[in-house]
C-alpha cells in the first residue's frame, strides 16, 4: 500500500468521520432539547406536601349579610382552571413581645414620638406628640400602626392654597414611611394608587378630581405574588398601607393619617396545599359560604369575573392563604377560602 493511498484513505476517514460526529452531535442536541421541552410542558406530578399540617381557618371581619342568588357570566363562558394545589406562605411574627416593643419604640422615635407610650390593651401602645397634636397607636403583636392628626377639625386644611400633585403626594408618603424604615420592598411604582378626597363633618368623601379635593390618599398595593396572584384585603378599595397627604406646608400637617397593616411574608418558606376547583368554589358561593368584601342591595348578582388571590389577614395568624375572588355587577365582591376543608380547622 502506497503512502499516497494511505493519505487518501486517512483524509476520507477524517472527512466523513467529522461529518458523522457533527451529525450525531446535532441529533443528540435535538433529542435532548425535545426531551427537555417535553418535561417542561409535562412536569412530573408532585402532590401537595401540607408541611404545616391543618391550617387555621381564615377569619374575616364580622359582617351581617343576606345570601344572594348568583348567575355566572364569565369570560369565555367557563370557570378558570387552576392547578389542584397552591402555596401557603409563612407570615413573620415577633417571637418576643418585649423585643417587639423596643423595636416599635424606635420606629415611633423615628416618627417624632419620643415620649413613653401608654398601654391601651395587651400588645397595643399609644404614643403622643403634643407639639404636633398627633397620636400613634401601635400593635406590637402584628406590627400594625395608625398615625393620626385630627384633620377633620382643622379649618385651615379645608381650603388649601395648593394641593400636591400625584407625584409629590407619593413622594411625601414614601419619605414618611422611609423615615421609619417602613417602606415595603414589594410595592413598585405601578402598584401605588392615588385618590382624591374632601374633608366632611362625617368623614371623608371621595371626589373625582384634584381641584375638588383637600386631601390626597396614597395607597401602597403589593405587587402580585409570583407575578400573577393579587393580594386582597377586607377593604377592596384600600391597600394594607395608606397615607393621607394634605396641601399644608406646616410640620405635622402634611401627613395627617397613616394606616399601616402590612404583614411580613417569608416568600422562601411555604408549603403546598390542595385547593378547591373553581366549580367547588362556585358551589360554596351559591350555598352562601362566602364573605362579602363589597356587598350590594338586592337578592341577585351576576358574577363577571373570578380568580385566585391571597387574603391579607386581619387577625393574628402565621399563614398567608389563598382565596377565590368573585366580582359582580354593582361592584359586588365576595371571597371564598380556597384550601380544601380537610386541611382547615
Amino acid at each position: 500500500m502506497s503512502l499516497t493511498y494511505t493519505a487518501w484513505v486517512s483524509r476520507r476517514i477524517i472527512k466523513y468521520g467529522g461529518i458523522w460526529i457533527g451529525g450525531f452531535t446535532v441529533l443528540y442536541l435535538i433529542i435532548s432539547w425535545g426531551i427537555a421541552a417535553y418535561i417542561a410542558a409535562h412536569p412530573p406530578y408532585i402532590p401537595p406536601d401540607v408541611k404545616f399540617g391543618v391550617l387555621p381557618k381564615i377569619v374575616f371581619p364580622d359582617k351581617q349579610f343576606t345570601k344572594k342568588t348568583f348567575t355566572a357570566q364569565l369570560p369565555n363562558d367557563s370557570f378558570p382552571v387552576y392547578k389542584d394545589q397552591a402555596k401557603v406562605y409563612v407570615i413573620v411574627r415577633p417571637d418576643n413581645t418585649f423585643l417587639a416593643l423596643n423595636l416599635d419604640t424606635q420606629t415611633a422615635a423615628n416618627l417624632k414620638f419620643t415620649d413613653k407610650p401608654d398601654q391601651v390593651k395587651y400588645g397595643v401602645y399609644q404614643f403622643k406628640n403634643d407639639t404636633l397634636n398627633q397620636t400613634l397607636t401601635m400593635n406590637v403583636l402584628d406590627g400594625s400602626f395608625v398615625m393620626k392628626y385630627p384633620y377633620e377639625s382643622d379649618q385651615l386644611l379645608l381650603n388649601p392654597t395648593q394641593m400636591p400633585s400625584d407625584k409629590d403626594a407619593i413622594l411625601a408618603a414614601k419619605n414618611y414611611l422611609s423615615s421609619a424604615d417602613k417602606m415595603p420592598t414589594d410595592v413598585s411604582d405601578s402598584s401605588i394608587k392615588v385618590s382624591y378626597w374632601q374633608i366632611k363633618y362625617d368623614g371623608l368623601k371621595s371626589v373625582t378630581s384634584l381641584s375638588d379635593a383637600n386631601i390626597v390618599r396614597v395607597d401602597f398595593f403589593r405587587d402580585n405574588l409570583e407575578d400573577k396572584y393579587k393580594f386582597v384585603g377586607s377593604d377592596v378599595n384600600s391597600a394594607s398601607i395608606s397615607v393621607l397627604v394634605t396641601g399644608s406646608s406646616v410640620d405635622g400637617k402634611k401627613i395627617v393619617e397613616v394606616d399601616y397593616k402590612y404583614t411580613n411574608i417569608d416568600k422562601e418558606i411555604f408549603s403546598t396545599y390542595p385547593i378547591k376547583t373553581s366549580q367547588q368554589a362556585w358551589d360554596d358561593l351559591e350555598a352562601g359560604n362566602y364573605w362579602p368584601a363589597s356587598d350590594i342591595p338586592g337578592t341577585s348578582v351576576t358574577i363577571r369575573n373570578m380568580y385566585l388571590a391571597y387574603f391579607e389577614p386581619v387577625t393574628l395568624t402565621n399563614y398567608l392563604e389563598p382565596i377565590y375572588v368573585f366580582e359582580g355587577d354593582g361592584k359586588f365582591v365576595a371571597y371564598v377560602p380556597a384550601i380544601t376543608d380537610k386541611y382547615v380547622k
